[in-house]
């Protein structure tokens, strides 16, 4: 009779328990959160302060709230064991532990599997949520980062493995990625096959993460998938506001079911890169391209050099023509319907992974998830089996029989070759280094290899001022150009202080030297948070701009020396921007090959006389190919 009553007490218990949290499937609606606290809870209390909000949301019984614990070495509140996984369900604000289990790593397939399959069965519902929460690390680093197991992850080919595993009977409504830099081409390839919707950043997560009492409610209440999708971005951005985290905060809702097709334009842009990139100065143009476009997440330790792009941002700078944005933005724009940042992001809400900054093994693994076969097929002939000198000079330099100063690259290195320019220097009486530009006015055989100085005794200068100028690419149609400057006029530039005077050299054959600068603008630099603006504003005659001049090297650092400030006065689009020339005798001039990758690699140094005065050059102007100084010596050059 004891035993009855026990058995009895038992189930009431149970029911007591459960009943409200879908045990016999009897809840409309689940939330599966994924919670791997790693140092986030350790440090910072972060999850705890999440599962505060969730204990807040007004939520009915028809919503089962269900969340795995794990990953942290120590849980700050809640009682949360840190030496188990243990899964818990929310009922009338209160957090209930139906179950502990033994530890086990939150970065391994198996325990999401075990997690997600539990789940469906447990909580039999029409429609779930499922939250993975943690650190993210982009296409590359993948997400849930256990601190326990050395902050191991669950990679998208682990990720793909565990939603397999679980076999699940349909699709989740929504997946929700609590972690910084998943709103990636590559997260989504994997999410299609298992959600009709999925949430998720380009961009780092704020500490406090996204608003779980928002979540709750918005996917309690009864409106349609996209709104509640909606109501949970909104709900996320008001809470970055009110932390004043919102200049670099963004969220994607994307619609899954536009999946397919947002990745068949995905294949065609990267159709169009591999046709290219056998093309000369190609690579200039798309290192200048990653350079510029919004890139993400180089704010955390756990995603730095996440490589991470945003994708439309990415092409539309990479070409100006021979590419059509219409369908890429078109698919971008279906894929996904609604995006929230704080108004000052060019990001259009899905971003895709390219090495900007190379590790061979990233590189590999991520070939694996072979997203797209013409990117996967670019990136094995470009990044993959990388020899260790991807750029070899065969002639570290010598003299041409026309006078210039020449080099010559091993074929091979054509693969592997961003940019080619020079580096012209003057060395004062003490010993002191200027460097004067750096510039890609050279003549390129690419056939063969070979490249030769076009040395004309000129510097660029704006307004008559003599700057320092630095090659940003190089395509058929023109050059592009900047010099950093200071600029004294709030007025118009928003208190910005530093930024880059924007300019270009037309090609045009039946002008003198072929061609004729341009001026394009003012681009201010990346605010406080890393965040660039693409944005080229116009110069008015009262902003008051120093140039930089020069950098001059001294006991093994590179210093600015920028010029005094002048007004603009009124602006000539083809005519401020001249060449003058230079006014010295002897002048030092280095080859300098840029890799895809980033490295760089210098020629000798020769050693130019001067053969004509300032006065001489500025009356009558060489033309191209004829060298305006004698080369006196060459010798190998020390990067100082």
């Amino acid at each position: 009779m004891k035993r009855l009553i026990s058995l009895i007490l038992t189930c009431v218990l149970l029911v007591t328990v459960f009943g409200g949290c879908g045990k016999t499937g009897g809840a409309e609606k689940t939330i599966l959160i994924y919670m791997c606290g790693s140092d986030l809870e350790t440090k910072q209390g972060l999850a705890g302060k999440n599962i505060d909000e969730i204990l807040k949301a007004n939520i009915g019984s028809d919503i089962n709230v269900v969340i795995e614990t794990g990953g942290a070495q120590t849980w700050r509140s809640h009682d949360i064991d840190n030496s188990a996984i243990q899964r818990y369900a929310v009922k009338d604000g209160k957090l209930i532990l139906i179950d502990t289990l033994p530890q086990a790593d939150m970065g391994k397939a198996e325990t999401l599997t075990d997690f997600l399959t539990w789940g469906q069965k447990t909580y039999k519902s029409g429609k779930t949520m499922l939250v993975l929460w943690d650190h993210g690390g982009g296409s590359a680093k993948g997400v849930c980062f256990d601190e326990n197991y050395s902050f191991d992850s669950l990679s998208l080919t682990e990720l793909r493995e565990a939603l397999d595993a679980a076999k699940l009977g349909k699709k989740f409504d929504f997946i929700t990625f609590d972690a910084c830099l998943m709103a990636t081409i590559e997260v989504v390839s994997v999410m299609k096959d298992y959600a009709d919707y999925m949430i998720a950043s380009e961009e780092i997560i704020p500490g406090g993460g996204m608003d779980y009492k928002a979540i709750c409610e918005a996917f309690a209440s009864d409106g349609e998938r996209e709104e509640i999708g909606k109501k949970i971005c909104d709900a996320f951005m008001d809470k970055c506001k009110k932390t004043g985290k919102d200049i670099y905060s963004t969220l994607s809702l994307v619609d899954l079911s536009n999946a397919d097709a947002l990745l068949k334009q995905f294949d065609v842009c990267c159709a169009f890169l591999n046709k290219m990139a056998d093309t000369e100065n190609f690579f200039s143009h798309l290192t200048a391209a990653a350079k510029r476009c919004e890139k993400f997440g180089m704010d955390n330790p756990f995603d730095d050099s996440s490589n991470m792009v945003d994708m439309v941002n990415f092409f539309d700078l990479a070409w100006d023509e021979g590419l059509s944005m219409v369908d890429l933005v078109s698919a971008v724009d279906k894929a996904v319907p609604y995006i929230v940042n704080s108004g000052s992001r060019s990001n259009a809400g899905v971003s895709f992974y390219y090495p900007i900054t190379y590790a061979a093994a990233e590189v590999e693994d991520y070939v694996s998830l072979s997203v797209s076969e013409e990117y996967t097929g670019f990136l094995k002939k470009h990044f993959c089996n990388v020899p260790d000198t991807p750029i070899r000079f065969t002639d570290m330099g010598s003299i041409s029989g026309s006078g210039a100063f020449s080099v010559s690259l091993a074929k091979e290195s054509y693969a592997y070759l961003s940019t080619m320019d020079f580096v012209l220097m003057r060395t004062d009486d003490d010993g002191i280094r200027h460097i004067l530009c750096t510039n890609n006015d050279i003549d390129k055989d690419y056939d063969n290899m070979v490249f030769k100085s076009n040395f004309r005794g000129v510097t660029l200068a704006f307004k008559d001022r003599r700057m320092y100028c630095s090659a940003l690419s190089n395509t058929n149609d023109y050059l592009t150009f900047e010099t950093p400057v200071r600029i004294n006029c709030r007025r118009a530039f928003d208190g910005v202080d530093r930024a880059t005077l924007q300019y270009g050299f037309v090609w045009d054959e039946s002008m003198f030297n072929n061609g004729y600068y341009v001026m394009s603008g003012i681009r201010k630099g990346p605010d406080e948070n890393g965040i660039p603006d693409n944005t080229i504003y116009e110069l008015y005659a009262d902003v008051k701009i120093r140039l930089l001049e020069e950098k001059i090297v001294k006991d093994g650092k590179e210093l600015d020396v920028f010029g005094d400030a002048f007004a603009c006065g009124e602006i000539s689009f083809d005519k401020d921007i001249t060449e003058m020339p230079l006014d010295g005798t002897e002048y030092q001039y280095v080859f300098r090959a840029t890799d895809i990758f980033g490295n760089v690699y210098y020629s000798d140094m020769a050693t130019m006389k001067m053969k004509y005065t300032y006065d001489e050059l500025l009356e009558n102007p060489l033309p191209d190919r004829t060298p305006a100084a004698e080369i006196t010596n060459i010798e190998p050059y020390i990067d100082d």
